[in-house]
């Protein structure tokens, strides 16, 4: 029973240490967002997402490839196009969080929907969710095809952890923008504007 309690704490702590955490950073954040996307990107977002990468916390990842930073960016892939933008290290949170803002800049402009929860799903899993869009608009004859509808069509790897835990790579992607735009109404202050999450 004291070990269920001590689970439940953790559980309800946790989250609000991240979001204490996060609150540290949104200034910056919203800085980096509107250089790279204009004054009236929901930065609160992007806020959400270095809590769902790292609580907040500049940390290498143990992914295996080396992630790192607030926004867990694995810079040995991005470092030719960060570069371009004049980024050319991590090691720092500004640039870090610029560097977040260039790679979601690059994802939105890589997404077959102009739906935020589409770019947020590239910048953790790659292109794959435009498949899944363009095999849901093909099949039902829709343009823009919601999120849950897409996951119908997701068809990923099953990946087995050192712990023997499996998890499909399907939901870890599609829980990801879940996940983004839960903790996002934590930092939001205003409506989305001329951006649309789902």
């Amino acid at each position: 029973m004291q070990g269920l309690v001590y689970i439940l704490l953790f559980l309800f702590v946790m989250p609000l240490v991240a979001d204490s955490r996060c609150k540290n950073y949104v200034h910056e954040i919203r800085k980096s967002h509107y250089q790279v996307f204009g004054v009236d990107f929901p930065y609160w977002y992007a806020v959400a997402q270095n809590q769902q990468e790292s609580n907040c916390r500049d940390i290498i990842s143990r992914d295996g490839v080396g992630s790192r930073g607030l926004p867990q960016i694995t810079y040995r892939i991005w470092q030719k196009y960060l570069s371009k933008q004049g980024i050319y290290d991590i090691d720092t949170i500004s640039n870090q969080l610029l560097a977040q803002a260039y790679i979601m800049q690059n994802a939105k402009q890589q997404a077959y929907s102009s739906h935020l929860w589409v770019a947020y799903q590239i910048y953790n899993g790659g292109g794959a969710v435009n498949k899944e869009i363009t095999q849901a608009r093909e099949e039902l004859g829709i343009r823009e095809v919601p999120h849950c509808i897409a996951k119908n069509y997701c068809k990923r790897k099953t990946i087995t952890f050192n712990n023997g835990q499996k998890i499909n790579a399907c939901d870890i992607n599609y829980e990801y923008s879940q996940k983004i735009y839960e903790y996002a109404q934590h930092y939001k202050l205003f409506s989305d504007g001329s951006y649309i999450f789902w």
